[in-house]
């Protein structure tokens, strides 16, 4: 993420911000969404503002206008940051390798899956190789300046470390 927002950024989250207590104060659907349209009408009267100066004033009123008009108690959904069941399914996410200790009989209800994951690990073997010698070539010599992984560079060629990415668990269990 950028070390600093941008004008519109910093306008697009206000009014996300906005529209969010906004549900918070409106139960019913029809009420909301009336108080929404006029809300983004308010946005889109100064929407081709060309003077920064008055640009940023309006941004700052309305920051304030938000403050003062926030809800006490905003609705916070429940897989989000302080939401009830924020990280809950977290628990359940078991690593890769622990399917290499399933009885064949446990295999058998999912033999799609397991065939699938023989491929993936027959190319894992194959592609290696390549994938550590292109890290290798890649790499600065005063080690790697971000945590990007580089995309493959040949066609046919696999990225390097592809296989966390084909492995990952899902974010909620079925």
């Amino acid at each position: 993420m950028a070390a600093f927002l941008t004008h519109q950024q910093k306008v697009l989250r206000l009014y996300k911000r906005a529209l969010r207590h906004l549900e918070s104060w409106c139960i019913f659907r029809d009420r909301y969404r009336f108080f929404a349209c006029l809300m983004r009408a308010r946005f889109d009267e100064h929407k081709d503002e060309k003077d920064m100066v008055k640009a940023t004033k309006l941004l700052m009123a309305g920051e304030h206008e938000f403050w003062e008009n926030q809800h006490p108690q905003p609705y916070i959904f429940p897989d989000s940051p302080e939401g009830t069941s924020y990280e809950r399914y977290d628990t359940y996410k078991a690593p890769e390798w622990l399917l290499e200790y399933w009885h064949p009989s446990e295999k058998a209800v999912y033999p799609d899956y397991f065939a699938k994951r023989e491929q993936w690990k027959r190319l894992r073997m194959e592609s290696w190789e390549k994938e550590v010698q292109q890290l290798q070539e890649e790499t600065p010599l005063g080690g790697p300046l971000t945590e990007a992984l580089p995309p493959a560079r040949k066609p046919g060629h696999l990225p390097p470390l592809w296989w966390d990415y084909v492995t990952a668990p899902r974010e909620r269990p079925m």
